[in-house]
């Protein structure tokens, strides 16, 4: 009852208190970009193959780690779970997108979005702290809209993280074996043959 009194509390201190009209078309961004969902997906795909076969490799590995990670929390926790949207269930909330029937637990965009930021990290150091700030962002945006409890996105970003850093992890495997399959003969026996008869 504690942890459902919290959860409460929260959803209405973020989604009813912090709520102002200037806030909330920059909200509704982060949660559906809309029109600009394609070209910021071209732009992410540009980006990781700027980096040539290394990014194509992590770009590779992304796509799966999301599909994963999406397919995981939305065709197999949330059935399971059964959870109400909070716009279902507190009569005073203005959900921004309506009111939603399917089911809460956990937050696939926190799944997602936190799922990502381990590989976009791994390629792109300097793009660490931006990366978690937009997935944070995002993450913010699901309570504030009113489609998300606290809770499904303190889980969501809790299960992303764990499996980004396994699609992490199979992307430096994979990366470390793609080097050795690449490797020339010659330098695994040691050095260049000899042109001597």
């Amino acid at each position: 009852m504690f942890l459902l009194a919290w959860d409460l509390a929260l959803f209405r201190a973020i989604h009813l208190g912090l709520h102002h009209p200037a806030l909330d078309p920059i909200m509704m961004a982060f949660t559906d970009p809309g029109r600009w969902k394609l070209p910021l997906l071209a732009l992410v795909v540009v980006l990781f193959l700027t980096r040539r076969a290394r990014g194509a490799l992590a770009l590779l590995v992304l796509a799966l780690t999301l599909t994963v990670s999406d397919q995981v929390s939305a065709k197999v926790i949330k059935p399971i779970v059964k959870r109400p949207r909070p716009s279902v269930v507190v009569a005073d909330s203005h959900p921004l997108f309506g009111v939603r029937r399917s089911y809460a637990f956990p937050s696939v965009h926190a799944v997602n979005f936190s799922a990502a930021v381990p590989i976009v990290a791994t390629v792109f150091p300097a793009a660490t702290i931006p990366a978690a700030a937009v997935a944070a962002l995002v993450c913010f945006s699901r309570v504030y809209v009113g489609d998300h409890w606290p809770s499904d996105v303190l889980a969501g970003i809790i299960l992303g993280l764990g499996l980004g850093l396994l699609g992490r992890k199979a992307f430096l495997r994979l990366e470390q074996n793609a080097r050795r399959w690449l490797k020339p003969p010659a330098a695994e026996a040691g050095g260049a043959p000899s042109d001597a008869p």
